[in-house]
């Protein structure tokens, strides 16, 4: 098989470490309970996907896409 060369930058993937991640979720305000709740997961499983970083690359964007969260 031949390697074919990618030119896009926005196609090559530098994965977030769990601390990197984890870093951009409690700096946008977020707690883990309430991206939970906000994905629709269970508190647990978002602990796994900040833990593994051979994450799917959507949950990486996710976090950097998240708003800051406003405290009520």
């Amino acid at each position: 098989m031949t390697k074919v060369e990618i030119r896009d930058e926005q196609l090559h993937i530098t994965r977030l470490t769990a601390n990197e991640f984890k870093a951009i979720i409690v700096g946008k305000g977020w707690l883990m309970k309430d991206l939970a709740i906000r994905w629709g997961l269970t508190r647990a499983r978002v602990s796994q996907i900040c833990a593994d970083e051979q994450r799917p690359i959507i949950y990486e964007d996710a976090v950097k896409a998240l708003p800051e969260r406003i405290k009520i």
